[in-house]
């Protein structure tokens, strides 16, 4: 049985025929879902987001949120859906995690700072039918464009920010993505943690 923090709003439009369960605890996630009037709870997943190494980005964003969405299945009830999302930062074919301390952020804005790279989302739907998980997944891909970033502000980013729980070291809704990212060629909130715009199209056929 899905049991978490609900988060109760009136429904809008967007009023489904499934109880909507969030396998998140980012903020920016369920911010995301409230903004589109869904009416939804969450759950935590501690899974290990580890992929196989011959997986392009795009693969390893749909695997790890497939992955994610596996591991909720099993807590969903008969009329809930499951929404699971990951978001990977690449560049040059080389996958940037979460940075495990300051120095390892430190490494990844160097290596962003002055260059481009992608974030990819991977986006799954999941239900349970007869005790058999049912996936859909959409991943979409952004391109964000990185001014010159001094040490001084790779400095005092981590150091007040701490983006630690953030792929590639950043976020850019925060003040390094105000401050040096250029231009993006994608879905914004897609970089911020969820592709909404997949997500709407995926929940047309659950709409009331």
């Amino acid at each position: 049985m899905a049991t978490g923090d609900a988060r109760r709003i009136e429904p809008g439009n967007m009023t489904l025929t499934h109880e909507i369960v969030l396998g998140s605890q980012s903020p920016r996630r369920a911010a995301f879902l409230t903004s589109l009037g869904l009416d939804f709870q969450t759950l935590p997943l501690d899974i290990d987001e580890s992929a196989p190494a011959h997986l392009s980005g795009v693969e390893v964003a749909a695997y790890v949120s497939e992955l994610k969405a596996k591991a909720l299945s099993s807590r969903l009830e008969s009329g809930q859906l499951g929404i699971t999302s990951d978001t990977e930062v690449w560049q040059k074919g080389h996958r940037f995690g979460k940075p495990t301390n300051e120095a390892n952020a430190r490494e990844m804005l160097e290596a962003l700072s002055g260059t481009t790279h992608e974030v990819i989302s991977g986006l799954t739907l999941v239900t349970v039918d007869n005790g058999t998980p049912q996936l859909t997944t959409e991943t979409s891909v952004v391109t964000v464009y990185f001014s010159e970033i001094p040490d001084w502000a790779i400095d005092f980013y981590i150091k007040h920010y701490k983006p630690f729980d953030k792929a590639g070291a950043y976020g850019i809704q925060e003040w390094i993505g105000a401050g040096f990212i250029e231009r993006i060629e994608g879905n914004y909130n897609s970089v911020v943690g969820l592709d909404t715009t997949a997500l709407f199209k995926l929940l047309l056929p659950y709409r009331k």
